[in-house]
């Protein structure tokens, strides 16, 4: 587990991130998948030639352990 809880760790780029975290399904962060309680982290934009590979990104919700 990261020393970090994920609602506060720095934010990836946004190249390299899986389908399921550029769908919101994964944290962006860590990678888990996310279910109920997900933080939204705002948006990661990048371009890629001429298209925008903008995305909303979403990670773990804080636990009480990480509190």
């Amino acid at each position: 587990m990261a020393t970090q809880a994920c609602v506060t760790a720095p934010l990836p780029g946004p190249y390299g991130l899986t389908w399921e975290q550029q769908a919101g399904r994964a944290c962006v962060v860590c990678g888990h998948r996310l279910t109920t309680g997900a933080v939204n982290r705002g948006w990661l934009f990048g371009k890629h030639g001429a298209h925008s590979i903008d995305v909303e990104v979403w990670c773990c919700p804080k636990t009480k352990k990480e509190s």
